[in-house]
């Protein structure tokens, strides 16, 4: 797909992009019918997304994400956000540092993104990217760290953790738990208000995001470490395939009113659920209990001193049910949790920037931040 500069893209059109991005544009359900705004934004960008190489192809969408996301145009796309800020925007300078793993097996990085003007005592966001566990890195959620930098006055530190299968679990999630070590620990150096920290995760990241605020939270008892201040899971991946299963097998918590809306939703293609293994299969490396709450945070047994929690979901994404029924999970456990679901759009509805639905939930991240940091 070239450039599209029209305002308008024909039926026929926006049919083909909804159904190349898993959607169903003959949905029944009202939350699942394509979000025609959305689908004319997307159609924008010059990317052809029929082409993008099945998301357990590593090697494939390695060079699919880095020329078209972190290189190409889909990063020129990003660097255009446009929402409502609810201050001038500020400069943020960007540093990439180095950290060598604890366990010893090479390295990740921790890309800083800090406001130039010097500020006492600021919080700190953790940002985990996301990718299936196999790719990406803290590029493809740069204009929102920028966002979060300049808005909250905050130091934003995207992880670049090592990646499956080269670097199974648990290194992704050890590399994001010695990361939040290290913020901690130089604190100093940003002016970092270690009562105010708290992380961003989405899909795979948003998977690595509660398991370590699980670890945190069962840490805390014994632990010198200050509590979360949020988590912010995006579309997240909650659950292993046979994990989902027994939750579903076994459970006994009410249906949420979220949750009730998707009752009559068609069941999410098994040739997804097989595709959804494989990529866990990458990330454990095969061996790992499936019901490990780490692995599958779905799993969880009640967790005491667990951060308060905002979850996002996409109304058509294979994933929304486990992001659901996480929310649910959470709940009963007594966490405070705030739920968005997005109607008419997908896993991927952060990419076209300017997309309505897209900006409203840019604009709401900077606000939910902003009240677990009192600003």
């Amino acid at each position: 797909m070239t450039d599209i500069d029209d305002s308008h893209v024909d039926a026929a059109t926006l049919q083909a992009i909804a159904m190349a991005l898993g959607m169903d544009p003959n949905a029944k359900l009202a939350q699942q019918k394509p979000d025609e705004n959305f689908l004319q934004e997307i159609a924008k960008l010059p990317v052809n997304f029929a082409s993008m190489p099945s998301g357990t192809d590593v090697n494939g969408m390695r060079e699919w994400v880095n020329n078209i996301m972190v290189k190409g145009p889909l990063a020129e796309h990003r660097a255009k956000l446009d929402i409502k800020l609810r201050r001038t925007l500020q400069e943020v300078g960007k540093n990439i540092i180095t950290v060598k793993a604890t366990d010893g097996d090479g390295e990740y990085r921790i890309w800083v993104y800090e406001p130039t003007t010097a500020g006492a005592w600021r919080p700190a966001i953790l940002m985990l990217h996301g990718g299936g566990w196999i790719h990406g890195n803290p590029a493809g959620d740069e204009a929102l760290a920028q966002v979060f930098a300049s808005e909250l006055d905050a130091v934003v530190f995207g992880i670049d953790y090592r990646l499956a299968p080269e670097h199974p679990f648990p290194k992704p999630l050890d590399d994001c738990t010695d990361a939040l070590q290290w913020v901690i620990d130089n604190a100093p150096t940003y002016n970092i208000d270690v009562n105010r920290i708290g992380v961003w995760g989405a899909s795979a990241g948003g998977n690595l995001a509660a398991a370590l605020a699980l670890r945190c939270a069962k840490e805390t008892p014994t632990s010198q470490k200050p509590a979360l201040a949020l988590v912010s899971l995006v579309v997240p991946v909650t659950a292993h395939p046979e994990a989902e299963a027994k939750f579903n097998q076994q459970r006994s918590l009410p249906v949420s009113e979220s949750e009730q809306l998707f009752a009559d939703a068609t069941p999410v293609p098994e040739a997804l659920v097989r595709e959804f293994e494989k990529l866990y299969n990458f990330f454990t490396g095969g061996v790992c209990d499936p019901l490990d709450p780490f692995v599958s945070p779905l799993a969880t047994e009640p967790v005491p001193y667990h951060p308060r929690t905002s979850i996002t979901v996409a109304a058509c994404d294979g994933l929304r049910a486990q992001g659901q029924a996480y929310a649910t999970l959470l709940r009963s456990y007594g966490v405070e949790v705030s739920e968005q679901v997005l109607p008419g759009v997908p896993h991927g509805f952060t990419l076209p920037v300017n997309a309505t639905v897209t900006k409203l939930w840019h604009e709401k991240q900077v606000e939910e931040f902003a009240q677990a940091f009192g600003i």
